[in-house]
């Protein structure tokens, strides 16, 4: 259902589930110690969003798909606003609500932690692209093993402390900490990181499954030349 608000057509539906999934997991992620809870949770989510929405629940998808005119502009912005506001409602809920500490967002450290992160942030986007493209950019209806792959990346990377795979979650935390006069809650000087890194990933996915469908679609071109 698409409703026009100040000039811009928005579909309550779209703009529905990624408030929705991004406020559960960020919630579920928060509220608990279990990776695998949260893991299980992001799964959930991701299944249920990828047949209203595409499932993306994190700007460095948006940004990628953006980036590469898969998406309007106008669409991405609404989407990315909707993933920040689902973030922030989940960090208030924890607050206020379940009294829950909400730890300032993550910074990265000297400059090998620095090589790290990079690396693991590229990474993350470039893994969980994949996944993403071979879920719904192939019109495939499996969106509950797409769900669930996504579920198992990021259960792995909770296991492993890294949990700056999403940008929108990771600003949220962060203007959640301003809001609530958290010290120290954005490090200007590295919180830029936590957005480039994820989406260069998304986007050398992207590059990478266009590539290899390219060669695919001039081999199947070719056979039947030769026919």
């Amino acid at each position: 259902m698409e409703v026009n608000m100040m000039g811009m057509d928005i579909d309550k539906h779209k703009i529905g589930i990624e408030f929705f999934g991004v406020m559960v997991m960020v919630l579920v992620a928060n509220a608990t110690e279990s990776a695998m809870l949260a893991g299980l949770t992001a799964g959930l989510m991701y299944t249920l969003a990828m047949g209203i929405s595409g499932g993306h629940l994190n700007p460095a998808i948006t940004l990628g798909l953006m980036a590469t005119k898969r998406m309007e502009p106008k669409e991405g912005g609404q989407y990315i606003g909707a993933q920040l506001a689902g973030g922030l409602v989940a960090f208030l809920v924890a607050d206020i609500i379940l009294g829950n500490t909400i730890a300032s967002a993550a910074t990265t450290g000297g400059m090998v932690e620095l090589w790290q992160d990079m690396a693991a942030m590229t990474l993350a986007g470039l893994i969980l692209m994949i996944v993403w493209l071979a879920t719904v950019d192939s019109d495939h209806s499996g969106f509950a093993m797409g769900g669930f792959g996504v579920g198992l990346i990021l259960w792995m990377l909770d296991e492993s402390s890294f949990k700056a795979w999403n940008p929108g979650e990771h600003l949220s935390q962060g203007l959640w900490g301003v809001f609530n006069g958290t010290s120290g809650a954005i490090d200007l000087p590295t919180f830029w990181l936590f957005w480039v890194f994820p989406t260069v990933g998304v986007l050398l996915a992207t590059v990478l499954w266009d590539w290899f469908h390219d060669e695919d679609d001039s081999a199947k071109t070719d056979v039947v030349s030769d026919e």
